[in-house]
This record gives structure tokens, sequence and C-alpha cells, in this order.
């Protein structure tokens, strides 16, 4: 969808294009893009007009004429082009006016979402009193625009920051890219509930709108996907984009990879360490398999604090008809079910553990939901301390959840002799699941805290409070 950048961009094209030109003819092909009128009035009216002002506010189009104004809305794909008069008509060309410099000056809609409204009035003020403008909010790079007013406008809601940010009524001009551009430059997570802006959130909301905004008009708008303006400009704000389409791109700050995700339905672009939740700090856990993640787990929930549990959720979505248990049986069949029509782990570990290639089959399948099941979690997580707790944190990237990592250790013979134990494997079993990871080390090097858990419970348990002691 064109957004307030795009939108100018096309306003000054036109500015330049059609000013000052008289509309000889009007022919209309899907009427049901006109608003507020019949086909025959709209014809009738504009025949004969000269395009005098044209104005924006917000994604609207405003053509000023004689004594009459046209409110232009593009949608999601509407687009205008200037073409010669015996250019022959597209499908999609549903409203064209001829001009008296021998041009035509069409309206293109894919999806016919556009709409159009005649005014009897060339007053700015009688014109914003149209229905569809009246409730708009002030535009986002409007100078008048004080944080207090916004504030105020956002604890009236309790919905996620993206949300209200793309609502019309609370801001004006802001669209999908261009909100998720402002939540990066004014740190704010996406999943920011409204009631938890503060003042100097608002501040920098409205600073980094108006900064992202005249950049983007500058440079024409964005050109993503369908979207262009039709008009011999193509936008190039897509190549200063920070976070929005970059998913697994290292982040320009911190270079942790940006992340996708959806809020209300819309694809959104963070990263999750510069863009944290308030007052809330996640913590993940990991190590090699059999290391004893779960000591640390089982003593931190009896402290009381919550831990998301990436096995747990594994565990869950196993069950008949949830979300795992659909997509491996959708890929698989029925291969890895037991008689009682349940998943059957001794099946499915050893398809995993049978090579390469069917191990990353799986993970593509089971990371994602586990991921999405672990960000609504931590979204709607009280304040504080949070920890996470997966076996494949920097194998799966589920370290851009986490704002500092655990790993837990022990020595190799006491992982092994655990492994062989715990799941009745022999020697060879258990190295071939141990060498199917990233090593201990390497889990180490990439953590920001070790515990040691080859040795006695007290010594495991007082590493893990001085961590608590630092991060709280």
């Amino acid at each position: 969808m064109p957004e307030l950048p795009e939108v100018e961009t096309v306003r000054r094209t036109l500015e330049r294009q059609i000013l000052n030109k008289t509309i000889t003819d009007v022919k209309v092909y899907y009427e049901r893009m006109l608003e507020n009128c019949t086909k025959e009035d709209f014809i009738s009216t504009l025949k004969g007009k000269t395009i005098k002002k044209i104005d924006r506010y917000g994604k609207y189009l405003i053509f000023i004429f004689d004594d009459c104004s046209l409110i232009s809305h593009l949608r999601m794909e509407g687009k205008f082009f200037i073409k010669s008069l015996d250019a022959p008509k597209e499908k999609h060309e549903h409203i064209v006016f001829t001009l008296d410099n021998n041009i035509s000056f069409r309206y293109h809609d894919t999806r016919k979402f556009g709409r159009m409204a005649l005014l009897n009035t060339i007053d700015k003020t009688q014109i914003m009193k149209y229905p569809a403008l009246a409730k708009l909010g002030k535009e986002a790079n409007d100078e008048t625009f004080t944080e207090q007013e916004l504030l105020n406008k956002l604890s009236k809601k309790n919905i996620f920051i993206k949300t209200a940010l793309l609502d019309q009524e609370i801001i004006c001009g802001l669209g999908n890219i261009y909100v998720d551009e402002v939540c990066f430059m004014s740190k704010l997570n996406p999943f920011t509930l409204t009631k938890e802006i503060t003042i100097k959130d608002a501040e920098s909301i409205l600073e980094s709108s108006r900064i992202v905004l005249a950049k983007a008009i500058q440079a024409g708008g964005t050109t993503i996907r369908s979207y262009t303006s039709s008009l011999g400009v193509t936008g190039l704000f897509q190549l200063e984009l920070l976070v929005h389409s970059k998913e697994n791109e290292p982040c320009p700050v911190c270079k942790t990879p940006i992340v996708k995700t959806k809020v209300g339905g819309r694809g959104t672009y963070y990263c999750p360490r510069c863009q944290t939740l308030p007052n809330k700090k996640v913590i993940g856990i990991t190590g090699s398999i059999a290391t004893g993640k779960t000591t640390v787990t089982t003593y931190l929930k009896e402290k009381g604090y919550l831990v998301l549990d990436a096995d747990e959720i594994v565990k869950e979505e196993k069950k008949p008809n949830k979300l795992i248990y659909k997509a491996l049986i959708n890929k698989f069949d029925r291969k890895i079910l037991n008689s009682n029509n349940e998943i059957d782990d001794k099946k499915l570990a050893q398809f995993i553990y049978e090579s390469e290639h069917n191990r990353q089959i799986i993970n593509k399948i089971i990371h994602p939901i586990v991921y999405d099941v672990l960000e609504d979690e931590i979204v709607k997580a009280p304040h504080g301390l949070i920890f996470v707790s997966v076996p494949l944190m920097f194998e799966a990237h589920f370290d851009s959840l986490c704002q500092k990592i655990i790993c837990v250790k022990t020595s190799d013979d006491v992982q092994i002799n655990r492994l062989m134990n715990r799941n009745n494997l022999t020697l060879e079993e258990a190295k071939k699941r141990i060498d199917a990871h990233m090593t201990q080390e390497e889990k180490c090097q990439k953590s920001d805290y070790i515990i040691d858990n080859s040795k006695e419970l007290c010594y495991t348990i007082e590493q893990v409070n001085e961590i608590i002691r630092k991060e709280e």
C-alpha cells in the first residue's frame, strides 16, 4: 500500500504534469469507486473543470478545481498513469480523464479498492469536514503535533504500539513500512503496549516519524513489491530502510539478526536486542544434550521465575491436532505414529538422527512454530526476568529473542554417561547424537554466562544465584 511519502511523491509528480490543465472528457468504467455520487454526476461535474491545485492529507490526494474538489484514496494498489490519448485502455484502468493538452490521466487499480469522492467546495476547512478526512489524526510529520497530544491518544488504548501507530485516527500517514522504521529508531518493541509508552517515547516517535518521512519523501518513497508511483518515478527509500524487509540481516546497530513476525496480522520487522520490551529481561538458557539444563530450569522455577521451555512447547504441540502434530503428519504421513495415533518419539528421534537432511526437514517444521509460541508468551509475560530454555538456541537463531544467554556445560564423560543412562543408548549412539549438534565449546563462546554443571548441585545453584544478582 502506498504510504504518505509515496502519495506525496505522486502529488508532486502530478502537480508538475497536470496542474492548470482542463478536463475535456471523463469515462468511468467501474462506478463503485465513486463514494458519494453517480457516474453521471461525476462526469458532468468534472467536464470542463481546470485543475487548480493538488493537495494531500495523510494518504488522501485532494484535487482542487474551479468550484469543487475531488478526494482520492489509492488504498492497496491504486495508481495514476499519464498516457497519450491513443494508448490502449488496460484492463484495470477504471477511470480515465482526458485533458486539454491531448493526454489522458488514468486511474489504475488491480484490486478495485480505491475510492473517489466529489465535494462542492474548494475551502480546505470544509473539505476536511468530509467524514473520511474528519476522523483522521494529525499527520505524523506535522510540526504542531506535540508529544503530549500523542501520549494522550495512546494512553486511551491498551493495544500494541505497532497497531496504534497504524491507526490513522491516532497518527495520520504512517503505514506498515514506516511504522517498523519509526519503532526501530525509537527503540520500541512493536509488541509494547500503549499504556506503557512514556512521554519520552512519544517524543521519540514524533521525532523519528519526521526524520523517516522527510527522508522517504526526498527519496521518492519506497518501491516494495507491487507499488511504484507509476509516473516515471521509482522510490529509492527502500535502499535506506533499517529493518523493514531485512529479515535475518544484521541489525545496523548491534548486528543481531532482524526478526520478522506478525503484529495484528501485519508483517513486522524489528531487532529483538535493540527493541526490548519495557521492564522485561529475557535470558536464554542453552547447552548441549545431557549437560543439565533441566537442573538449572527446575531451580529457577522453584525460585518463582517464569521459565519458558522449548522442549515443553514441542511436547505440547506434538499432541494430536496441535500445530507440530499436523505439520509432521502432513509431511511424513503416518510413518511416525504409534498405535494410538500419537507421535512416537523413538521413531521421530531415529528419523532425525538418520541423516542431516532429515534433521533439517524436522527443524524447519518445528522451529518456526516454537519461535512463534515463545514470542507470544514473552509478550504476555509479566515484568521482570524471563528465562527461555532452548537446546538449539544458536543453531535455530532463538538467541534473537534474548538479551543475555546462559550456557550450561559439563565434562564430556559426565555428558556421555548421562545420555546413555537417560535414553538407554549405547556409547556409539550417544556419541552420534552429541556429534550431531554444536559443540559445548562453541555454545560457551557465543554465551554471556557459563554454568559448570559437572560438580555438586550446590555449586551449580551458587552460579545461578550469582547470575540472578547481576541481572535483577
